[in-house]
């Protein structure tokens, strides 16, 4: 409802009106109706009046024919009577049947019935008979006593009728005229009655009509007025609301909003008006904005006709541009006035300059700014003061007419510089630089001479009004620096009288009185300087004495100069010194290099001779020999040991010692002195313990091999000083009350391990001593105990350099307590020269011991059937899959071994050596990437293939970023590439490698694993190569010509070119950077040397994927199973200065049935090879005279006929870089003196077989 009025109330005016209208119009049609309705009742009424007087007639007829035939005894009027009498009970019978009718027939059927049977009833209207019969209906259902009382009536007079009618037809001759004359009698009582109740029916029918009327007359008025009084008040109430409205608008009050929210004309006045309220109280609102001072705000026009807005704006700008002119006259004499504030007071020049700059650029919003000052003596400009431009930027001083300082001082005008050049002063700050848009010269100028120039620049445009500024206020920045020259000028002619005050006391009296004046009046400078001049020649007596001083300074001058010299001199002799202090570290360098050489190269002789001695191959010697030979060898490796510490110190001294960070376990540290020292202790009888506490850290960051070092040396005096008891090695976390000495140790995180034993101990005056080189406790001749005390020297240098320190507790005749403290994590600020010493090959391949393994059964899988073919080892979780996945890959023709967890899949990898790896998705999902780490690390199951596959779930495997070699597919993808590695008949190896003889030789090696090989000298090559044919590995030389393996690699990455599988094979040592960069690309870094060609063979079977069915007839011959026939008959050239080395090496290799060739020198050397083209390998010694090792080497290289015989570089030189530099000369490999039988026979096997 209330929704209804809301509309109603949004409908214009004449909407409402008009719906009056029709609501009058409506009430004169509904009674019109209704007088329609009742008239056509009250013409029903009539109908059945008009029905009795027919059947009045017709009965009359029949008795008027009753009593002719009485009178006349005529039939005919007998039958006519019968006749009437009949019809006139048809009529009733008809009536009657109407109620019957109601149910079955319409309106329309039942009139028709009644209209054929009396038409005259209805004045032959069938109309007539529709409307009787319709009202009549409806008096039924009402159930109207009128009605029912007429029925009864006709009723009865129906059964009279018959009565008389039957009486009329039976046929006798006499007829009850008594009996018809009752009856007709009663007929009339009861037409009587019925004519009652039809009277009564109408004038019911007229009262209803009344009383209806009026009811409806009623209500419709009530509507009428009712909704008439809304609709006036609608328009009413809200014109009266306006009226108040615009009373108080009247009073000034525009806050009173209409509560009018109609849409209709009233609605549309009252929106009207409070638009007009909105534009007045707009208009007052900026009224008093202005009034507060804000005229940066404009009232927008309604129209062209809005004059009072555009008056208003009008007068708003009259106002703003008033302001302006008196904020820029505000701003003008204020600036003028905080100048002359700033330059008050008495200061030295350049705070002048600084202030008024600093003043400028605060006032003016200048970022870069100079100030030039004139001195007419030299007519040059020079640098008072500047702001915003650094020191490289700035001229000092500056001439008349030279640059636009200078040209700007020449003409003595203002010069306004705009749209500057690109590569002009930038003004900078922290967070970058901005070029000045324009800068302002100023010649500062009064009376006409010159006495400055002011610069300065901004971002922003000098506006006129900065510019009118700078020429008002130039005179007073002029006139203060004028005074302050004068003043300065005055002060130091002041100065200078002051300082021969003793010596003119006669003018100290006006010399006061001057000084006085000038602090308080500068404009009495010109009568001053007129008193000065009257003082002129006294103060020429001053200048005497002053030019006798200035000649003693000129003879202390010459005085400074003689001893400068003198410091020269002495400048000179130091630098002589340092030089001969190089020199002499130089000499101590190759001292140790020569003593090194000299010391290994008897050694090499006799250690090689003592070991052939002790084998006593030809029987001939006692015992006793032998013995005496083990002692010989012995004594020359404690000297070789001897050698090997005294070059540990000598690194340390000059700090190349290198140390290599990693992460450490405890255990590992365990299973190294186990392995060294167990077996030392049970043969002394000792007991050896080694404790490890559980706050010990789990990972220790250090330098492994430094560490084993030092835990080494304590052990081995251990060792040497106890004969009885027990040596404990304990790990633990340093206690809080632990003494550190370095600062940057913390007992939080630094953790102890201690060397404990029961030998003779340390007397306390020895403790310091020890730690000295070439110190032991015991020093006299007649000591107990051997040893050169380098060992505990060597071990406190390296704790240093690993962030530690070593202490020591003990106690004479109860044993020593040597603790290593050493921080968790390294402080990298404290440790020098951090470059790796050597690079550990995590991918060598570890024997372990043959111990029978019990390998655990998941399901029945092909472990005991013999594995004709290849064999794949599935990793699986979940029976029923690994049950399905195994079937799966049988299918295909392969044999597989099931684990459902890595280390059974190791176990199982390690005993049967299988050519593949799968593994199911479910593995990874439950337990994460990091449950593969072991087999990244186990050396063999690392380089196989690994598939992740999942085909029962169906998951999307995600690629595993640190697994090169895992592929993740299906399994059927996973089988069908299996079988393309490992059934292709020819692989495709690509060797790059720029020495000749070096690809020779990994050419031989590979020759029996039915490769195709193909060679590339450069990268460049090897990048055509490789992006025009596919590879299945390739073997890479990092340092090639042109670029460096590395760099090939990374090329090939970028330009979206796969990388085959890859095989690192350099000579190069590799720092850790340089590792971690290349196992983005391979695991397999194989370093030049020893076994280098096994491991080469190793690396690529496993790359390549081959199994037993498809090895070639000719297999793979491992170096290590070559036996010593391949020495038969090989020609060897021994070059050497040393007739020792060359008669223990000949004797060695003689013993092989090899034949023997000597030379004394480089020189020799390459003569022997030109008259003996069947050499098989040189044995070439480094320092020799005349041409040493390194040189014969570049010249055997650079000589075609024998550039490409193998050579191994034999020498005692032990420093660093002697491996890389016997490399780069053109050795094929490098062993160092004094000779290790077993590493040369092996490297021979590795050279000479081809």
């Amino acid at each position: 409802m209330h929704f209804t009025m809301k509309m109603f109330k949004d409908w214009k005016l004449k909407s409402k009106l008009l719906l009056l209208t029709v609501l009058t119009l409506i009430s004169i049609l509904i009674l019109s109706l209704t007088s329609s309705f009742f008239f056509k009742t009250s013409r029903t009424v009539s109908i059945m009046i008009n029905g009795l007087r027919v059947h009045e007639s017709l009965l009359q007829q029949g008795v008027d024919n009753f009593y002719s035939f009485q009178i006349t005894k005529e039939d005919k009027y007998r039958e006519a009577s019968a006749f009437y009498i009949n019809r006139s009970n048809q009529l009733v019978k008809d009536l009657l049947k109407i109620q019957g009718f109601y149910p079955i027939k319409t309106n329309k059927e039942i009139a028709k019935y009644l209209f054929n049977g009396f038409p005259e009833i209805y004045n032959h209207e069938l109309k007539n008979a529709e409307l009787m019969v319709s009202r009549l209906r409806i008096l039924n259902s009402l159930k109207s006593g009128e009605i029912e009382s007429t029925r009864g009536y006709s009723q009865k007079a129906l059964d009279a009728a018959e009565l008389i009618k039957n009486e009329l037809q039976s046929g006798k001759s006499t007829i009850d005229i008594e009996k018809i004359q009752f009856e007709l009698h009663e007929i009339q009582k009861h037409y009587s009655g019925i004519s009652d109740e039809v009277n009564s029916l109408s004038h019911k029918f007229n009262s209803a009509l009344v009383w209806a009327m009026a009811i409806i007359a009623i209500i419709l008025c009530v509507v009428i007025l009712l909704l008439a009084k809304y609709i006036s008040k609608s328009i009413t109430v809200p014109v009266k609301e306006m009226v108040g409205n615009f009373k108080l608008m009247a009073k000034g009050n525009y806050h009173t909003p209409l509560s009018i929210h109609t849409k209709d004309e009233i609605g549309s006045l009252a929106q009207s008006f409070q638009i007009i309220q909105n534009d007045f109280q707009s208009v007052v609102d900026y009224t008093r904005m202005v009034a507060n001072g804000d005229l940066s705000i404009n009232l927008t026009p309604k129209s062209k006709e809005d004059e009072l807005s555009i008056s208003l704006n009008q007068m708003v700008k009259t106002l703003k541009d008033s302001k302006a002119t008196n904020d820029e006259t505000h701003w003008f004499r204020s600036g003028v006035n905080q100048l002359n504030e700033e330059l008050q007071g008495d200061h030295e020049l350049e705070e002048v300059a600084s202030r008024t700059l600093g003043f400028m650029s605060e006032f003016l919003s200048a970022e870069l700014g100079t100030l030039y000052v004139y001195h007419e003596e030299q007519e040059t400009l020079s640098l008072a003061a500047s702001f915003g431009i650094p020191d490289k930027n700035q001229y000092k001083n500056i001439r008349v007419g030279h640059g636009l300082i200078g040209l700007v001082a020449q003409t003595k005008k203002l010069k306004h510089l705009k749209d500057l050049p690109k590569d002009y002063f930038n003004v900078f700050s922290g967070t970058g630089d901005v070029m000045p848009n324009n800068i302002l010269l100023v010649p500062l100028v009064y009376n006409d001479a010159l006495w400055g120039v002011l610069e300065i620049a901004s971002i922003k445009i000098f506006s006129e009004s900065v510019i009118d500024f700078v020429r008002a206020v130039r005179e007073s920045i002029t006139v203060k620096i004028a005074s302050t020259l004068a003043r300065v000028r005055l002060e130091n002619l002041l100065k200078t009288t002051q300082e021969q005050a003793s010596e003119l006391q006669v003018q100290q009296e006006e010399l006061r009185v001057a000084n006085e004046e000038l602090a308080e009046q500068t404009s009495i400078l010109t009568e001053n300087e007129k008193k000065l001049q009257v003082q002129q020649e006294e103060l020429r007596v001053a200048n005497e004495e002053l030019e006798e001083r200035t000649n003693q300074l000129e003879i202390q001058k010459e005085e400074i100069e003689q001893k400068n010299k003198g410091l020269s001199v002495a400048h000179d002799k130091i630098e002589i010194k340092a030089r001969e202090l190089e020199q002499a570290s130089q000499y101590k360098s190759d001292f140790l290099a020569n003593m090194s050489h000299e010391l290994r190269t008897p050694l090499n002789s006799l250690l090689i001779l003592s070991g052939i001695l002790v084998k006593n191959k030809n029987g001939n010697l006692t015992d006793e020999d032998i013995e005496s030979a083990q002692i010989i060898n012995k004594s020359g490796k404690d000297l070789l040991q001897l050698i090997n510490e005294i070059l540990d110190l000598s690194k340390i001294e000059a700090g190349k010692m290198n140390i290599e960070f990693e992460s450490i376990q405890p255990d590992d540290i365990k299973n190294e002195i186990l392995m060294d020292f167990k077996h030392q202790a049970d043969k002394k009888n000792l007991d050896f313990h080694i404790d490890i506490s559980d706050d010990f850290a789990k990972n220790l960051e250090t330098d492994p091999l430094r560490l084993n070092q030092i835990i080494k040396n304590l052990l081995s005096n251990a060792l040497k000083f106890t004969s009885k008891g027990a040596i404990t090695v304990s790990m633990k976390k340093a206690v809080d009350n632990s003494e550190l000495w370095r600062s940057d140790l913390k007992t939080s995180d630094t953790y102890s391990i201690t060397v404990t034993d029961t030998g003779v101990g340390i007397p306390d005056e020895k403790k310091e001593a020890i730690f000295e080189a070439f110190q032991q406790a015991d020093g006299s001749t007649s000591r107990q105990y051997g040893g050169t005390g380098l060992g505990l020297s060597i071990s406190k240098e390296l704790a240093r350099m690993l962030g530690g320190e070593i202490h020591l507790e003990s106690e004479v005749g109860k044993g020593s307590s040597f603790t290593l403290f050493i921080p968790e994590k390294q402080n990298k600020t404290t440790i020098q020269n951090l470059k790796p010493v050597t690079l550990k090959n995590e991918n060598e391949i570890i024997e372990t011991e043959n111990k029978p393994v019990v390998l655990p059964i998941f399901i029945d899988d092909d472990r005991d059937i013999p594995h004709n073919g290849s064999t794949v080892v599935l990793i699986h979780p979940k029976r029923d899959e690994a049950t399905s996945l195994y079937y799966q890959i049988h299918e295909s023709s392969f044999h597989a071994l099931v684990a459902s967890n890595v280390a059974d899949a190791i176990l199982l990898i390690e005993a049967h050596q299988p050519s593949a790896i799968i593994i199911g998705m479910e593995l990874i999902l439950e337990k994460g990437e990091d449950v593969l780490n072991p087999l990244r690390l186990n050396s063999y199951a690392s380089k196989l293939p690994m598939h992740i596959v999942n085909p029962v779930e169906g998951f999307i495997e995600r690629d595993l970023k640190d697994l090169p070699t895992v592929n993740a597919t299906n399994v059927s993808q996973a089988i069908n590439k299996m079988k393309t590695q490992l059934f292709t008949e020819s692989k495709k190896i690509l060797v790059i490698e720029d020495n000749d003889t070096t690809r020779q030789l990994i050419k031989s090696i590979l020759t029996p694993t039915n490769v195709q090989i193909d060679e590339s000298a450069t990268g460049e090559e090897a990048f055509d190569l490789i992006s025009k044919k596919n590879y299945d590995c390739i073997i890479l030389d990092l340092g090639l010509p042109d670029i460096s393996g590395n760099e090939l690699l990374k090329k090939l990455s970028k330009a979206n070119i796969k990388v085959p599988n890859t095989i690192i094979y350099t000579g190069k040592d590799l720092s850790r950077e340089e590792h971690r960069e290349l196992s983005k690309y391979t695991n397999s870094i194989i370093l030049k040397g020893l076994k280098s060609d096994e491991r080469l063979m190793d690396e690529v079977s496993l790359f390549l994927h081959q199994v037993a069915t498809k090895t070639p007839e000719n297999p793979k011959v491992k170096v290590t199973e070559i036996d010593d026939s391949i020495f038969k008959g090989k020609k060897v050239l021994v070059v050497d200065d040393e007739i020792r080395n060359i008669f223990a090496l000949g004797k060695i290799l003689e013993e092989k049935d090899m034949e023997v060739l000597e030379a004394e020198n480089g020189k020799i050397a390459i003569d022997v090879l030109k008259n003996n083209a069947n050499v098989d390998l040189v044995l070439m010694d480094i320092m020799m005279p005349e041409m040493d090792g390194y040189e014969a080497m570049t010249v055997i290289r650079q000589t075609p006929e024998i550039q490409d015989v193998p050579i191994i570089c034999l020498t005692a030189k032990a420093m660093k870089d002697d491996y890389q530099k016997a490399i780069s000369s053109g050795a094929n490999d490098y062993l160092s003196k004094p000779i290790d039988e077993n590493k040369l026979f092996s490297m021979l096997k590795i050279w000479l077989y081809n």
